[in-house]
């Protein structure tokens, strides 16, 4: 029942476009199955592989950074891309594209300032319907959580997050979202690599969820800055 519940929460996810490099990276992910590749195992060369899967060279390589940063891949620059192990990935520094703009804290302490309000917002003035939409995107989660399906969770993590920016009613908070929202994104990976921790992600947007049905802003606000707090810490950061 849970698995043909999920089967029909991801298709209802799927009727939205999802951008041409997530649909890519989860190819990817799906050829590393098929050809049954172990950690240590070469992908084709990206030449190669932006053929065989009918994109771009620069879609293919934002799809390999999303797994790159989801630990599952080492792009290792003239050598080749590999499977890595999951496990030794985690123990790894955070791979951290946006260093050069910003530290991964100050990302974190700009989301804990903005998203709570946002959720509270959201809270304020949500309907049935789209609690419904909420509820699906946190099945996707759940399943994904459980089968450890760390691209999967991710994408439908930014899913929920821009549903609340979507609905949030701040029109400035909707701009600045729009302008930064490429980096809070990568945030949201970042902790992903720790597979063992996929359910704790999944169950604090449940929490989300659950003050979102209640039509409670402050709970909403208290659960999602404790969920920001929390991914920050799996990431191995103290932000306040």
């Amino acid at each position: 029942m849970q698995a043909r519940r999920a089967k029909r929460n991801m298709s209802v996810l799927k009727k939205a476009t999802q951008p041409i490099p997530i649909r890519t990276a989860e190819a990817i992910q799906a050829l590393i199955r098929e050809r049954g590749l172990k950690a240590g195992d070469a992908l084709p060369a990206q030449r190669q592989l932006a053929d065989h899967l009918g994109v771009s060279r620069p879609s293919l390589r934002e799809a390999l950074s999303i797994l790159e940063t989801l630990g599952l891949i080492s792009v290792e620059a003239g050598r080749g891309v590999y499977v890595i192990d999951p496990a030794t990935r985690a123990a790894a520094p955070a791979q951290w594209r946006y260093n050069q703009l910003f530290s991964l804290r100050d990302v974190y302490q700009t989301r804990l300032a903005i998203e709570g309000l946002a959720a509270a917002l959201t809270a304020a003035t949500i309907h049935g319907g789209v609690i419904a939409e909420f509820d699906a995107i946190s099945s996707v989660m759940d399943a994904a959580a459980e089968r450890r399906d760390g691209l999967a969770l991710a994408d439908a993590d930014t899913r929920f997050h821009d549903l609340i920016f979507s609905l949030c009613g701040n029109a400035m908070f909707q701009k600045l979202y729009q302008d930064i929202r490429t980096v809070f994104v990568e945030s949201q990976r970042i902790p992903m690599t720790e597979r063992e921790r996929l359910s704790e992600t999944a169950a604090e947007h449940r929490r989300v969820l659950e003050a979102f049905a209640a039509r409670q802003p402050e709970a909403a606000r208290r659960a999602m800055e404790s969920h920001i707090l929390n991914s920050a810490a799996r990431a191995g950061l103290t932000i306040l």
